[in-house]
């Protein structure tokens, strides 16, 4: 019976407390009420009739999961985000281990990284080095250090980001996949120009 007294006073508490120990007191409960149903007989009264049934309880939150992109699971059918799906590749492209080996952040001028292009979207938010990558301008010149998105194709599961770095005289393309577990780069080709 004490069990009991607890999940009644628990309706004082917050939400998850209330549902934490009205469990732990329907566990108990019924464990009691089935000893008793075997040892006693049947013509006592319910000892739960003067207390409020277990459906007047406050209803539990409908969600309270938190939903992001790090841990939001997607349904196969609902159409994938345009925006994420670029936001993915460009991150994936950029840490690229491939093209660091030209990107020399080390040197002054060139970090944070800066990145340039039609293909890039304005608010893009990418970060390089634990730094935020800089949406730029064009390089106007071949000394500036600035990385050039020249495409971005998504094709379903399929993605290729082209680019180019003139201060280093390279172009290259990063090739990635699509697949449960998010994208993942596959390979990339760089080549000096």
């Amino acid at each position: 019976m004490a069990s009991r007294k607890v999940g009644v006073l628990g309706l004082v508490v917050s939400g998850s407390m209330i549902f934490a120990l009205s469990a732990c007191a329907t566990a108990q409960s019924h464990a009691k009420s089935s000893a008793h149903d075997t040892s006693e007989s049947s013509d006592k009264p319910d000892e739960r009739a003067d207390e409020a049934p277990e459906t007047d309880a406050p209803p539990k939150p409908v969600d309270n999961v938190r939903q992001s992109a790090g841990d939001a699971k997607r349904s196969d059918s609902a159409p994938s985000n345009q925006g994420d799906d670029v936001h993915a590749v460009l991150q994936l492209t950029v840490d690229d281990t491939e093209l660091d080996q030209y990107l020399k952040l080390g040197e002054p001028g060139r970090f944070p990284l800066k990145i340039a292009g039609s293909a890039v979207p304005p608010n893009v938010e990418l970060v390089k080095a634990t730094k935020p990558v800089v949406v730029s301008q064009p390089p106007a010149g071949k000394k500036d250090a600035v990385l050039v998105i020249t495409d971005i194709a998504i094709n379903g599961s399929d993605a290729t980001v082209s680019y180019r770095y003139d201060i280093e005289g390279i172009r290259g393309t990063a090739y990635l996949k699509k697949t449960p577990h998010g994208w993942e780069l596959r390979r990339s080709r760089i080549v000096e120009h």
